[in-house]
């Protein structure tokens, strides 16, 4: 997550992480969005991303959420297990998303 936030602040943006009790939410202080919500289990970890499948790359690693998950705003869902290297890559690929502008709803107030 260090290399993450190392990559907003060269773009004068924070990344902020809240942990609840089942899940993480990463959010851009600068978007003020949330741009990627993981949910870790004993054996994975499934994680929300607001890019539609098509543009994380491998489409087989990745659905979309059904509508009564993901908070009705992600696109993607995928389930990772011990490729935090590749966790990292999404989450970035999401963030740059969110700063883009192209998140379905509006900054929240």
């Amino acid at each position: 997550m260090d290399s993450l936030a190392g990559y907003a602040r060269d773009h004068g943006d924070d990344i902020v992480v809240r942990v609840r009790s089942r899940w993480i939410s990463v959010s851009s202080k600068k978007a003020e969005k949330i741009f990627a919500e993981l949910r870790p289990s004993k054996e994975r970890i499934e994680i929300f991303l607001l890019p539609p499948p098509k543009e994380l790359g491998n489409g087989a690693l990745v659905s979309r959420p059904p509508p009564s998950q993901g908070w009705g705003w992600f696109r993607s869902k995928l389930y990772i297990k011990g490729d935090m290297k590749s966790a990292l890559r999404l989450l970035r690929i999401s963030y740059i998303f969110v700063i883009r502008g192209d998140g379905r709803r509006s900054k929240r107030r």
